[in-house]
């Protein structure tokens, strides 16, 4: 056997750089596969950023038409100003005594509403939003729902809400109020469940009594 200077003989030398070739083809299968899987993956994210963009914007679009269409019924006008990049949503209304006054359009600043048009505009807002979300039980507490509306809103407002919570499929809808229900029109979809009056020095609330 030839042995070189190291100790090596020619045989082991050759197969020790078979080994590394053969090391050297699997790494560099490896990295091509890396490399494959890596571009597969950056083309299906962007993808999934795309569909998440086209979404974002259908469901922004489908929120402005909702928030529209429930002022429409107080003959109110407003939008709904998405901004994606800053994470911002502002409103514009504009009431009946701007609508159209002197041919020009005024919207006002949800800031400068009275109690019943700010309640009335987050109640279309709150509509609009649900409309846009999978949630199967949306539930209204006073401090958000009628406590400043004025007799008209209030009306237009039950009707409204009853009206989309009898168009949901599979959602329930709760709707926490100190005001009188009396006007409410019972039905199968709806339910009227009055709590007694508290009692001074009361520890507990007594059960409710439902009104079918």
């Amino acid at each position: 056997l030839e042995v070189d200077r190291q100790g090596a003989s020619v045989e082991e030398m050759a197969v020790e750089v078979n080994k590394a070739r053969a090391a050297l083809e699997t790494a560099q299968k490896d990295l091509r596969s890396m490399a494959s899987l890596n571009r597969a993956l950056k083309q299906s994210l962007r993808l999934r950023l795309e569909k998440w963009h086209d979404f974002r914007r259908h469901i922004a679009f489908r929120c402005k038409v909702v928030f529209q269409y429930h002022l429409s019924n107080r003959g109110y006008f407003g939008k709904v100003l998405f901004n994606h990049h800053d994470g911002t949503l502002q409103l514009k209304v504009q009431t009946d005594d701007l609508n159209g006054a002197h041919g020009v359009n005024r919207d006002k600043d949800p800031r400068s509403l009275s109690g019943g048009e700010k309640s009335f505009a987050t109640i279309c807002l709150l509509l609009a939003m649900w409309e846009s979300i999978g949630s199967p039980i949306r539930c209204l507490e006073p401090d958000e729902f009628d406590v400043f509306m004025d007799a008209v809103n209030r009306r237009i407002s039950m009707k409204m809400m009853i009206d989309t919570a009898n168009s949901s499929d599979g959602k329930q809808y709760i709707l926490i109020t100190p005001q009188n229900m009396q006007n409410i029109r019972v039905g199968p979809t709806v339910r009227v469940h009055l709590m007694p009056d508290p009692e001074r020095g009361q520890g507990t609330l007594a059960g409710g009594t439902s009104v079918a």
